[in-house]
């Protein structure tokens, strides 16, 4: 077993430890030619385990560090897509995976209050 192999196996133990239970579902917008009208159609929610925390992070506009909520999750996530834990919901912003090889480790998510 190699050592990124290891590593994935940790961040799944470490979210089953400490995760929660959450949804990432993902809303496409398609359109209707009959009603000349846009239809939102979700698409089913994807079960996860995601652990909320707050982060220091490189603002890429004014190049200083500020505080952002952050999602650390096992399921890739989208810009745009709903994050949901129990009550709360936030917009995924800002996507990063650690991912050194063909294998995915962990994805981190700058969130949003939806």
């Amino acid at each position: 077993m190699s050592f990124y192999e290891e590593m994935a196996e940790l961040a799944v133990e470490m979210l089953n430890e400490f995760g929660a239970a959450a949804t990432l579902s993902r809303e496409t917008v398609s359109f209707d030619k009959k009603s000349n009208r846009r239809i939102a159609v979700t698409v089913d929610p994807v079960a996860t385990l995601a652990v909320m925390d707050e982060l220091e992070v490189l603002d890429e506009n004014t190049g200083r560090l500020v505080v952002r909520t952050v999602a650390y999750l096992l399921a890739k996530p989208a810009t745009g897509d709903i994050l949901m834990m129990g009550d709360r919901k936030w917009t995924i912003g800002k996507v990063t995976t650690v991912q050194p090889t063909n294998l995915a480790i962990i994805h981190f998510a700058e969130v949003e209050n939806a």
